[in-house]
């Protein structure tokens, strides 16, 4: 993991901590103040929480001083494997030396490559110091060379300190609704597509490239995260555990190689990171991953992001054109003909290099230094803390306790209008509860109506620890969702509200999946899961969303009363060539699956009565439950009897047999 962004827990001594002999671990050696260890004899290190930069299953980075010289560093310490830490010795030593060799590489001056593809001549003026993440120091043995400290047996990598990624001023941006300007986001390509060609011109390929790894250092936009560089040409297999990869970002050629059977092997190239770049650039204009939607209606057929990511992979692999939203075309056509023709191309071998993309007149036309000027200057940027979440596939709740829920209408100033409710994150990313009424598992919020919603404080005089989810509805005809819970103490309501930021974040969209023995065996049962289903999303290797019927269709909007022509409204959908219930969204300005493959392959069409609802020709979805727990049924109707039927005949084609 990088090291240069903070997890916001309080930071202890603790079992992850330990070296394998089972005592904790004493930074510094066994005199060392536990709150202010001297490491290396060089460095003192903060074990304060504000300066916790960042922490991951292999390694934590806390904020420190050099002694001498009264820098800031950042220090990267490495964990011992111990059961708890889920990684071997022999791996942990692998990418520790792997990152001081790779931080070591990318300081020395740039020499032109032999493949002519990957240079430019800007590349040559171009000073590596303002480009990569510098190395300030190691741990090192009698010798000299990197190893754990001669002192306390701890490996450590010091660095310079970055102050907010990419990811944290988008975030900054959407918060305050307010787009980068046209002269910001042209510099911003710039230097993002300079620094990774850089990177490719010094023979490496990242394969984990995402705004979450570009940082701002003094003003310089830099890469970090460079333990899992590996050499251009390498082999990278499957079971290879010092690999990393993010689903949204992966390139559809990755995805094959972990989907499909036949490619248990894949050379790492160059194209692999220009893909990932070309959805990082999508984000200055848009913001946010531009595949995350598409992500989230996976959720409703994984029982974890694990699970989830696989469904994704499958899809992303067999797409044949990019989903590249209307919105970049709109905003520019010159960007938008570097994305799709230069960078998001499905085939990799017409893809672009990265240095072949500087001299594009979109690119060549920009100034670098407006970048760093823009980003650095004006705004404070709050550097949110870098955790890095790694899903256990476990179909377990992510947590499970009692909320306090008000009643849709309620005055939250009443005591009586507030309900206590057993509930649960699921491992999704859903909001569930239990219903004593209908005596079921249910869910309130699957993980694509949280994802995109804010969790914000809720004053009032009944409960003292009350919040609000505010969920924005993608589709213009639905209205937005605001619900107001409250915790039963202090540390119940961190709980929850962490828990739900995650979720409405997608964060496990953007977790870093490791390769390794226990995914290659998910993957493995994955892939015979997939073989079991009639039709795989992605088969259809034309366009997958096409239609195959289309027509009119009422719906009920959410919460709303099937008996009330009000909550009734319009809208085109149709089904896909996948078997997806596709509609447009004039709200996201781009087409929008309602109900997955998966979903219509394993649900249930009700017949309503005519007087039951205020259509005549109304039906109910009810999608499967998801490990016990179920969904409210989508409620349509259709515009005579014989088009009901049709929906529900074309529907039922795609059901499993």
């Amino acid at each position: 993991m990088g090291c240069l962004q903070s997890s916001g827990e309080v930071v202890k001594t603790r079992s992850s901590d330990m070296p394998s002999g089972g005592e904790p671990a004493k930074y510094g050696g066994r005199d060392a103040d536990p709150e202010k260890p001297i490491v290396m004899g060089k460095y003192r290190m903060s074990m304060a929480k504000g300066d916790l930069l960042g922490e991951g299953s292999s390694s934590i980075c806390r904020k420190g001083i050099d002694l001498e010289t009264g820098q800031e560093v950042a220090i990267k310490v490495y964990k011992t494997a111990t059961k708890s830490v889920n990684s071997s010795e022999e791996i942990r030593l692998q990418k520790f030396k792997r990152q001081i060799q790779v931080l070591k590489m990318l300081q020395e001056p740039f020499v032109q490559p032999k493949d002519e593809t990957l240079w430019h001549a800007d590349l040559a003026k171009a000073s590596p110091s303002k480009l990569f993440m510098m190395l300030v120091d190691y741990s090192k043995d009698a010798k000299g060379e990197p190893a754990a400290d001669t002192n306390d047996g701890v490996m450590y990598v010091i660095t310079e300190v970055a102050q907010y990624s990419l990811k944290d001023y988008f975030a900054l941006k959407r918060e305050k609704n307010k787009p980068l300007s046209r002269e910001s986001i042209k510099a911003c390509a710039r230097a993002i597509i300079l620094v990774v060609a850089g990177l490719h011109a010094k023979g490496l390929v990242h394969l984990d490239l995402k705004p979450e790894n570009l940082m701002m250092f003094n003003g310089r936009l830099k890469l970090i995260d460079v333990d899992g560089c590996v050499p251009i040409d390498s082999e990278v297999s499957i079971n290879d555990s010092s690999i990393s990869f993010s689903p949204c970002y992966c390139a559809p050629e990755w995805a094959r190689f972990l989907i499909d059977e036949a490619e248990n092997k894949i050379i790492a190239r160059p194209h692999l990171d220009v893909w990932s770049i070309g959805i990082t650039l999508c984000e200055l204009v848009t913001l946010d991953a531009i595949l995350k939607p598409m992500y989230g209606n996976f959720l409703r057929n994984g029982h974890s992001h694990r699970e989830a990511g696989f469904l994704f992979m499958d899809w992303l692999g067999h797409i044949t054109r990019a989903p590249v939203p209307k919105s970049i075309e709109r905003f520019d056509k010159d960007f938008h003909k570097l994305i799709v023709e230069g960078l998001l191309v499905c085939d990799h071998l017409k893809r672009k290099s990265l240095a072949q993309c500087l001299s594009d007149p979109y690119i060549y036309e920009s100034s670098a230094s407006a970048t760093h000027q823009e980003l650095h200057e004006g705004e404070k940027v709050q550097r949110q803390h870098r955790h890095r979440f790694e899903d256990t596939s476990s179909k377990a709740p992510l947590y499970k306790g009692t909320l306090f829920k008000l009643n849709t209408d309620g005055n939250a100033d009443e005591p009586a209008h507030w309900l206590k409710r057993d509930m649960w994150v699921a491992c999704d990313g859903s909001l569930c509860y239990f219903s004593i009424k209908e005596n079921k598992r249910l869910v309130l919020l699957d993980g694509v109506k949280l994802a995109g919603a804010k969790v914000e404080n809720l004053s009032c005089k009944a409960r003292d620890f009350a919040f609000k989810l505010d969920c924005i509805n993608s589709d213009d005809h639905e209205q937005d969702i605001c619900m107001c819970f409250s915790a039963e103490s202090e540390a119940e309501y961190q709980k929850w509200r962490s828990l739900l930021s995650q979720a409405t974040n997608l964060d496990g969209a953007m977790q870093t999946i490791r390769l390794g023995g226990v995914v290659a065996d998910e993957l493995k049962q994955f892939r015979l899961a997939v073989k079991n289903r009639r039709m795989k999303v992605g088969e259809d290797t034309k366009d997958q969303f096409a239609p195959v019927f289309k027509a009119k269709l009422w719906k009920v909007k959410a919460e709303g009363d099937r008996k009330k022509a009000e909550d009734w409204f319009e809208r085109e959908m149709w089904i896909a060539k996948n078997g997806s219930l596709v509609y447009w969204s004039k709200k996201e300005d781009r087409e929008l699956v309602y109900y997955t493959a998966d979903d219509i392959a394993n649900a249930k069409f009700i017949f309503l009565e005519k007087d039951d609802a205020t259509h005549p020709w109304a039906f109910q979805v009810q999608l499967a439950p998801n490990s016990g727990v179920e969904f409210a049924p989508g409620e349509f109707a259709a515009e005579s009897e014989a088009l009901r039927d049709r929906w529900i005949s074309e529907m039922t084609k795609f059901k499993h047999g």
